[in-house]
């Protein structure tokens, strides 16, 4: 058995992944790399890959490993993990749980999410036992088993063995398939050979050469779609920015008339939901797989369906619907994220008035139905044609043009069934009304009061804090200031990278804001050369961002950020991320 260990390798370590320097810290290492040299015919050297942050830990383990007919190869971290996966192909992983930066779980949900990686076997090992709940938790991301140190080498090595012998056999079965393909492809060549005739290969190759040419303009069409589309994101939220926080800042310096007060509102209201409309449309690959970030909370759902309610609104009084709404006494609890149940109900009644005349009906009707709340959206506006029924929740999808961009139901089916539920669509034909049914299932009532960051007691918002705002541009840096300046707090700001890292080594601020796509060096830069300045390493990071994938957020993280916000922040944001400043400035 041979090991592979971390060494120190500075060329091969990005700038995302450099640490800050602390004292104490243990460098940042890298192990190293040899090329897998299996051709499709030999069996590849059998590797696991042991994961621990702590030397001795590697040691023991690869002396309990002793004699095992492996190679081993170390890693110090998640990081370095997933760059190992990258590489190589391995039989057995040795997961630690508690690791700084991402610990085993984040770890090994990221090597699930991989194609290459997600069937190999995981093994975590931790220090401490944990409850069922942390055993089903690692269970669900893989693990085929738990070891608790200190490790007994015996049991260790009989259940590594039988993992290694797992994968040498698969070996060996891989390689028998191989041999058999590239024999039968030998076989079917010689016969295409020996049947086809001069000008049908000719013919051929013309076919294939044109279907090459399309893959390839297809591939690079969709590659500067998803180009145009990040940008087109990052774009429309930079002047959303602005106007969201010029609105919120009007609420907090109060405006004498009510009518101003009344447009203010409903002006937020739509600048809100054209940025959760951007949101949508920028990944619709997220919208076809329904994979939407739940903020999980207890809610009323009769509260939720008065704020769907009030978003559609305006649409309603525009086309002077009457609208009906019928709620139980009793409230309805259900667990789940309330901003998308909201958006559900909205969407539904949105559509709802888009397609009934004007001067028309809508009902909702909300009840409670066995396990599940229940909610109806009636109208008796157009109807839905029989043949077009089955694909109004299809994206993209109109009844008629120029009504909408075809994705409200395909998003309200999304959400519902992230949501563990339902929603259907009935109508009778065209001209007689539609209705959509969607049920939910119902939570538990929740058994404390939840706080909100508005709700927080005065001592939570005493405490002036030194603040530097950063972003390019004159709007949002000027409106972010006026509002970071009405919270309370003393502000100082800054247009470019060069001038954000002066000007914080300089004031020494409790809060950085800082836009991340600035002239002269990006966000990213200013986050590491701040992280390696001693004097400003109590500076709490936050990026604020157009581009908000997830991607997105891990290299802020990696570049030394301690919060992630996507444009436009609002100020619930703020005082969010200024209360928690306060809280660990106490602390």
């Amino acid at each position: 058995m041979t090991s592979i260990a971390p060494r120190d390798d500075a060329a091969h370590v990005s700038e995302q992944d450099e640490a800050p320097a602390t004292a104490g810290a243990v460098p940042r290492t890298q192990s190293s790399r040899h090329p897998d040299p299996s051709g499709p015919h030999e069996v590849r050297s059998l590797q696991i890959l042991v994961v621990d942050d702590d030397p001795r830990n590697l040691t023991a383990i690869e002396v309990a490993l002793e004699g095992l007919s492996a190679e081993l190869v170390m890693a110090r971290s998640g990081t370095e993990a997933l760059r190992h996966l990258l590489e190589r192909e391995f039989a057995l992983i040795l997961l630690d749980v508690q690791m700084p930066g991402l610990d085993g779980f984040a770890t090994a949900r990221l090597i699930r999410e991989r194609a290459r990686s997600k069937h190999i076997p995981i093994i975590f090992v931790t220090a401490h036992h944990q409850d069922d709940r942390e055993v089903l938790r690692g269970y669900e991301l893989g693990a085929v088993d738990f070891l608790f140190k200190p490790i007994v080498p015996e049991v260790l090595q009989s259940k590594a063995q039988v993992f290694v012998e797992l994968h040498r056999r698969t070996e060996e079965v891989r390689m028998q398939a191989e041999r058999l393909r590239e024999l039968e492809r030998q076989n079917f060549e010689q016969r295409i050979e020996r049947e086809r005739e001069g000008w049908r290969a000719e013919t051929m190759r013309r076919e294939m050469d044109e279907q090459r040419r399309i893959t390839a303009e297809l591939a690079e069409a969709d590659r500067q779609k998803n180009e145009f589309l990040a940008m087109l994101g990052h774009e429309l939220r930079n002047p959303l920015a602005p106007v969201l926080l010029a609105l919120q800042l009007m609420e907090m310096v109060g405006l004498p008339d009510p009518d101003l007060v009344k447009a203010r509102a409903a002006a937020e209201r739509q600048v809100r939901h054209l940025t959760r409309l951007v949101d949508d449309l920028l990944d619709v690959a997220r919208i076809e797989r329904g994979k939407f970030d739940l903020q999980l909370a207890p809610h009323d759902l009769r509260d939720l369906v008065r704020q769907a309610i009030e978003t559609a609104e305006l649409a309603m009084k525009q086309r002077k619907h009457e609208l009906t709404l019928e709620v139980p006494s009793e409230p309805l609890h259900v667990m789940g994220d309330g901003v998308r149940l909201v958006q559900v109900v909205a969407n539904l009644l949105q559509n709802a008035a888009r397609y009934t005349n004007p001067v028309g009906h809508v009902k909702v009707h909300v009840t409670q139905s066995n396990e599940d709340a229940r909610i109806e959206v009636v109208d008796d506006g157009t109807g839905i044609a029989p043949d077009f029924l089955p694909k109004v929740f299809d994206t993209f999808v109109q009844a008629k043009r120029g009504q909408g961009l075809g994705l409200g139901l395909t998003l309200v089916q999304r959400i519902v069934q992230q949501h563990g539920g339902s929603v259907q669509a009935l109508s009778e034909g065209l001209g007689k009304g539609s209705t959509f049914v969607v049920t939910i299932p119902l939570g538990e009532p929740p058994t404390h009061k939840i706080i909100l960051p508005d709700e927080l007691g005065a001592s939570e918002h005493q405490g002036m804090l030194r603040v530097v705002v950063v972003d390019d541009n004159d709007d949002i840096r000027d409106t972010m200031r006026q509002v970071v300046e009405s919270l309370g707090h003393e502000v100082w700001t800054a247009a470019d990278g060069s001038g954000a890292v002066a000007l914080i080594q300089t004031t020494r601020p409790d809060l950085a804001l800082l836009d991340v796509g600035l002239p002269d060096f990006d966000g990213l830069e200013v986050a590491r050369r701040v992280r390696t300045d001693p004097n400003v390493s109590g500076t709490h990071l936050v990026a604020i961002t157009g581009f908000g994938q997830a991607l997105d957020r891990q290299g802020a993280l990696e570049a030394g950020f301690d919060e992630h916000l996507v444009k436009p922040a609002s100020t619930d944001d703020i005082r969010r991320v200024a209360s928690r400043v306060r809280r660990t400035s106490r602390d």
